[in-house]
């Protein structure tokens, strides 16, 4: 069960992320509809659906020690997908422990995916000055693993995903 900062230890330990580096799609759940402010980007309206974010971990920790930040830090955000966990559920994170950055290849195919719009032009991708590509999307209905599994299967030689169900007070 992956726990918010405010549940009981014994809770976070079990996360069974892997430590290894990889890609994630963290995909959240929102009911109402929010207003919220995002770093440099500013203000947006983030209305009820499910948001899909593309992310990397090849730092320290590797995908677990990245998703407990994105999860449970009540630190001051520091990436744009901490602003938006705020006020989002955690449904499920879709990863893979593969050697490439898969980061780009992985927000491409949802972009290109007619189940997707892109909400927030640059979110998570700020660092690269010349695009409006996005590593954030939307859906109204919820993202289904298995289409995104086949997807990379069908476009990406090699590479194995895995699936994650995040537990928290609304769905234990």
């Amino acid at each position: 069960m992956l726990a918010r900062s405010n549940k009981a230890p014994e809770m976070e330990s079990k996360m069974d992320l892997p430590e290894e580096k990889g890609t994630y799609i963290l995909i959240t759940s929102v009911s109402q509809v929010k207003c919220i402010d995002i770093g440099s980007l500013g203000r947006f309206e983030i209305i009820p659906g499910f948001y899909a974010y593309v992310g990397s971990a090849f730092g320290s920790g590797g995908l677990r020690a990245r998703l407990r930040h994105h999860l449970e830090s009540t630190a001051e955000p520091h990436w744009h997908i901490d602003y938006l966990v705020r006020c989002a559920t955690p449904v499920e994170i879709w990863y893979s422990t593969d050697h490439d950055k898969l980061e780009h290849d992985w927000a491409e195919l949802l972009e290109e995916s007619k189940r997707f719009r892109v909400p927030i032009p640059r979110f998570g991708s700020s660092d690269y000055h010349r695009s409006r590509a996005s590593h954030l999307f939307y859906s109204k209905k919820r993202p289904s693993f298995t289409w995104f599994q086949r997807e990379v299967r069908d476009q990406l030689e090699g590479v194995t995903i895995g699936v994650f169900c995040v537990q928290t007070d609304a769905t234990t």
